[in-house]
């Protein structure tokens, strides 16, 4: 057990706040504080006319930086507290077993999921012209994560009653579900696409991402960001060299001759590589090793 619990343990907050949330929490209290001077959802507030997304403008008027900024604003005090607390008590978490980096491309692709599914839905209709606000969509792909990485961990709901995390992510995704068709103020499609754009990524974009998450939560509890869980640069390396890898054997190419010639080192060095992805996956190669058959690939 480290500083942040253990596995299947209670668990109420992070206990401390790592560098990216940090960052993100400070970054999202000074807009909020710069949101109030003009004054929270007024039509009038700059802020809000050319941070929200709006679908007509940010799709159609290829106002892109919408996709992002309205992350950061909020519609009032409730609002953001109950965003920053999540990402609070999810987020140092899950950064302190991804690392900083990977942590931050996720939080931002799932809040991409938010406004690219809210715009998708919404930009034939009325609500094309609605905008949207708040950090409720990185939020909710926090907290697949957490409960992919951590399912028996017991976190309180408001303060009241501690439920197992992967219950509690079946509860918000069924409300989630039930609400958009019912509309409202909540942006409940921002909250679905969280959700849908975070599984995504760790089930498919990369595949070992998902199940690396899963198999270093569920062994190990929290990690320490370094050496642990998911490592979306190294993955993506593996990614790349696989695409790349153009290997030969000896025996299938023009060095074949009478079938006796002694192996080079390095060759048997490649040999060696290429068996210990045969028993144990490509995502096992080191970085030496991944940068050695990118080296045979371009011979």
């Amino acid at each position: 057990m480290n500083r942040f619990g253990n596995r299947g343990g209670l668990v109420f907050g992070g206990f401390g706040i790592t560098p990216g949330v940090k960052a993100l929490l400070l970054a999202n209290v000074a807009v909020f504080v710069l949101q109030g001077l003009f004054g929270l959802v007024r039509p009038d507030n700059p802020l809000e006319y050319w941070g929200t997304f709006i679908p007509e403008r940010a799709i159609l008027g290829l106002e892109v930086w919408r996709f992002f900024t309205y992350m950061f604003l909020h519609a009032g005090f409730m609002h953001i507290l109950w965003n920053m607390f999540g990402l609070w008590m999810l987020g140092t978490q899950i950064e302190a077993l991804w690392g900083q980096r990977n942590f931050l491309i996720y939080y931002f692709l799932c809040g991409l999921g938010g406004s690219v599914t809210y715009g998708v839905f919404n930009l034939t209709g009325l609500s094309a012209l609605s905008p949207m606000l708040g950090a409720s969509g990185a939020v909710f792909g926090i907290l697949l994560a957490y409960g992919l990485t951590f399912p028996n961990n017991r976190l309180w709901v408001w303060g009241i009653f501690p439920v197992k995390a992967k219950y509690l992510v079946i509860f918000f995704g069924l409300v989630t579900l039930l609400n958009i068709p019912r509309g409202g103020s909540t942006a409940h499609l921002a909250h679905l696409g969280g959700m849908v754009f975070g599984y995504l990524f760790l089930r498919t974009t990369i595949p070992s991402l998902g199940r690396s998450a899963m198999r270093t939560g569920s062994r190990s509890g929290y990690g320490s960001g370094s050496g642990s869980g998911i490592d979306l640069a190294g993955a993506w390396r593996r990614f790349q060299t696989r695409r790349k890898m153009k290997i030969v054997r000896p025996g299938n190419g023009r060095d074949q001759g009478n079938g006796s010639a002694p192996r080079d080192k390095g060759q048997q060095r490649i040999d060696e590589i290429l068996d210990k992805i045969s028993r144990k996956g490509l995502q096992s190669l080191t970085d030496e090793e991944q940068e050695i058959l990118r080296r045979a690939g371009r011979k």
